[in-house]
């Protein structure tokens, strides 16, 4: 009885255009990233909303300006940046077929020490956040955040007047930061399964996975490239294109917004 030997092919990077997700997947999610920053920019053209909702009264409020991100999460937030456009841009040229400016290898060098650059910076943001800052979590999630972006949405299509007052954090920025986490995840996941290296490592065979998994993830890696950017997209437009966001955007390089501005939007507490 003759049975076939377990074996998969050479996945070299010659033959990455041979395994891509389909163009016009790619686009639809980059053109509804850009849609969505359009409904919204139409929606909030002529009325930017307020809180209506009071405040809380926190801590005596004496200096004209409120720190909202200290040094160690202004460092984070450009070496993640630096990573993430690094990345993106390598992939960008790796994942086009046939362009004038792709030296594959090259490229992915970039892109892998773009990885290094990322996951460091990661693993010192849990790290930082469970030992070292003795506070919850404003990024956390919880029913009151819940709440409030339910709020928001009804505000925004208008079924209601009522527009929440905020904690440190903008709800949207919450479940955002989450949505980006894991797909960043899903991100380095699949991207190790397709790299060589890595993958000789996985025991594909014991497992009974062969040449379809790494196919499907290859097609996961590209679908989830896609919805970064879009992503990324929203990103830029909130903290660029706003104007009521110009003084907390402003923030990321200076650490610090005037204390009038926040709380016109925010609750005042300890933790600020």
């Amino acid at each position: 009885m003759n049975e076939e030997s377990y074996s998969l092919p050479n996945f070299i990077m010659s033959q990455y255009n041979l395994y891509r997700l389909d163009d016009w997947i790619f686009w639809s999610l980059l053109i509804a990233g850009l849609a969505f920053c359009m409904i919204h920019a139409a929606r909030r053209a002529f009325r930017q909303p307020f809180p209506t909702e009071p405040g809380k009264q926190g801590s005596v409020l004496a200096a004209e300006e409120i720190e909202r991100h200290n040094l160690f999460q202004r460092i984070l937030h450009w070496s993640n940046a630096v990573a993430i456009i690094t990345l993106t841009i390598s992939g960008w040229v790796i994942y086009q077929p046939f362009s004038p400016l792709r030296v594959a290898s090259v490229w992915f060098l970039w892109h892998r020490w773009a990885v290094v650059l990322l996951l460091v910076g990661l693993a010192f943001h849990a790290f930082y956040e469970s030992f070292i800052v003795h506070r919850l979590n404003p990024m956390a999630v919880s029913r009151t955040e819940a709440g409030r972006i339910l709020a928001i949405l009804k505000n925004f299509f208008g079924l209601s007047n009522f527009y929440p007052r905020l904690d440190k954090y903008h709800p949207g920025q919450i479940f955002f930061h989450w949505l980006v986490a894991g797909n960043l995840f899903l991100l380095t996941l699949t991207g190790f399964v397709i790299w060589k290296p890595f993958r000789d490592l996985l025991p594909l065979s014991l497992l009974g996975l062969g040449w379809d998994f790494i196919f499907y993830n290859r097609l996961l890696h590209g679908f989830f490239t896609a919805t970064l950017i879009a992503s990324l997209f929203a990103h830029i437009y909130f903290a660029v294109l706003i104007k009521k966001n110009w003084k907390e955007a402003k923030s990321i390089f200076t650490g610090r917004v005037p204390s009038r501005e926040y709380l016109r939007c925010h609750h005042l507490d300890d933790s600020v």
